[in-house]
């Protein structure tokens, strides 16, 4: 995990912190016995660079950056064993399973939130708010989440639709202009009916926000903006579980500020519809 978050960051690390974090990737097995004033000594630089650092890619201090080498190193260990989720073995009790599924995703989430560049983040959620109409896009697993946000940003009047079906995001891409936005979902950033959809809305100059795994890949490299979240999934890669929820405290975190910035008009609308839904319900 702390090798795709530096990697992830790679271009906005000084020089003296890239070559911290090449020293880390290559050294981690000794990391886990020294301080950090020896790791300073080892690599050359001040022991406040090292904090600094670690800061930076996301945690609260050395204590806690170590702890996640470890644990980075017992999860490769584990891939070599009889894994069917992550840290999750086929001979875990159900309490075993529920227990080891809370602490994945509470790691991503915690991981996530600390690595997101938040003046990035503030310009997405304006582009949301300034956009004409929004165009959702998100195919399997990220279709459940593309669903979510559709529906949040629906409650606050802001003109959005999501698709799974590419024939239907394309017939949708047809009637947008440059006014308008498209937010794409991909855990790994590599679905190709998603890249193709994106493809056509660049050479269109509709502006593209991607919410996808922490790291390099395609989705993010096409596109204006781009969220990463952290997770840890091996071979029930469908399940996507701690992915899925860092994708959720992205997408509540866009809904909750939004409300923040309009909460005299965003509050009429929400109560318009639950009167009109209660309505129906009747």
């Amino acid at each position: 995990m702390i090798e795709n978050i530096i990697k992830s960051l790679e271009n906005n690390l000084s020089e003296s912190e890239k070559v911290i974090a090449m020293y880390v990737i290559k050294n981690k097995k000794i990391i886990g016995e020294i301080t950090s004033t020896e790791l300073a000594k080892k690599i050359g630089v001040s022991q406040s660079s090292i904090i600094k650092f670690i800061k930076k890619i996301g945690f609260s201090g050395y204590v806690a950056f170590k702890l996640q080498l470890e644990r980075d190193l017992e999860h490769k260990k584990n891939l070599l064993k009889n894994k069917i989720h992550s840290e999750i073995d086929l001979e875990d009790s159900l309490e075993e399973v529920t227990k080891k599924t809370l602490a994945e995703t509470v790691e991503a989430l915690n991981t996530t939130v600390g690595v997101i560049d938040y003046k990035n983040f503030e310009t997405i959620i304006e582009k949301i708010r300034e956009s004409g109409r929004i165009l959702i896009i998100g195919t399997g697993m990220s279709s459940i989440v593309a669903r979510d946000l559709e529906l949040k940003l629906m409650k606050i009047k802001i003109d959005t639709v999501h698709y799974e079906s590419k024939q239907m995001q394309l017939m949708k891409l047809s009637t947008m202009d440059v006014n308008d936005l498209i937010i794409a979902i991909s855990h790994r950033g590599e679905t190709q009916e998603i890249l193709d959809v994106v493809g056509i809305a660049k050479e269109m100059n509709i502006c593209v926000i991607s919410i996808t795994s922490i790291g390099k890949n395609t989705l993010s490299s096409l596109s204006d903006y781009n969220i990463g979240v952290v997770s840890k999934e091996s071979i029930l890669r469908s399940s996507a579980i701690s992915s899925r929820m860092a994708q959720m405290i992205i997408l509540d975190s866009i809904f909750l500020r939004l409300m923040q910035k309009d909460y005299k008009k965003v509050k009429e609308y929400i109560d318009r519809s639950k009167k009109i839904v209660g309505w129906v319900e009747k």
